[in-house]
Parts: C-alpha cells; structure tokens; sequence
C-alpha cells in the first residue's frame, strides 16, 4: 500500500500495486483452484481492505486493486456455488505492519495517513478473524469479514 497522489506520478508504485493485489491473488487462486474442485471442498481466503469497500484519498490506485479483489472474489464466490469450495474477503482497515513504511510520496502520506490517530490494528486481530471464517461448518460460508480499528471506521 503506498500513500500517493495520481498527480505526482509514481507509476512504478502503481506497477507493483497492481501485480501483487491483482495479478497475485489471480495466479494464487489459479494455482489451488482446480485442486479444490476436484475435492469438493476448499477455502478461498482473500485479503482486500476496507479501501475495497470505499474509495480513500491518497491510495486511488490501491483502492482500485482492492475494489479488483472485491469484485473478482463475488464472482468467483458465485461461480463455485455447487462446488463445496467456500470464497471469503478478509477487509482490514489500518494494521500495524511495515506496509506504512514504503509510501514515497511524503505529500500524500502526510495529507492521508491517520494511523497515528488511535491504536490501529495488530496483525492477529485480523489472524484470528481468517480462523474465525475457516472455523464455520461446511454449510456456511462467511463471505466478508471488514475488521478496523474501533476508533477509526471507514
């Protein structure tokens, strides 16, 4: 996730936003998929973001790719229905990981960045909501998951 105005022109954040939220999480699904197919069963879990769910100034382009993940994960979801294989998005708000740390554009990350306004998220907050969505009996399918920091909705 890089903190960036379209205007300054960080093509190359862009590039790598886009090829690991949108090529990687196709070639994933692409790699486990048939597999999953063929044995009645299996668990799609996608990390999207709360970006996915709404548009934030200062990330366009990687609320562009999480709006990507959203979409292609509710068509799969649909496309699989019959299958036993199971499609969750897992949408985080601001998480304590070194993901803060690439933003180059100091402008925008200044301008958009409120994760120093209240205590965000730790990883495991969002590791116990992915167990808690492969937890459910095979009969239910906990679709989305949007996690975020109480003081701090989207």
């Amino acid at each position: 996730m890089y903190y960036t105005w379209m205007r300054n022109l960080h093509e190359d954040e862009w590039e790598r936003q886009i090829d690991l939220n949108c090529k990687g999480v196709m070639h994933c699904i692409g790699a486990v998929l048939a597999g999953m197919i063929e044995r009645k069963r299996g668990h799609i879990i996608n990390m999207s973001s709360d970006a996915g769910r709404k548009p934030f100034p200062g990330l366009t382009v990687y609320s562009g790719t999480k709006f990507f993940v959203e979409g292609m994960s509710g068509a799969l979801r649909k496309e699989l229905v019959g299958t036993g294989v199971k499609v969750t998005t897992i949408q985080p708000g601001d998480v304590k990981t070194e993901i803060l740390l690439h933003s180059t554009d100091m402008e925008a990350k200044q301008a958009c960045d409120g994760s120093a306004s209240c205590r965000i998220l730790d990883p495991e907050d969002v590791g116990k909501a992915i167990l808690f969505a492969l937890s459910q009996p095979e009969h239910c399918a906990i679709n989305e998951i949007l996690i975020e920091p109480r003081e701090a909705p989207a």
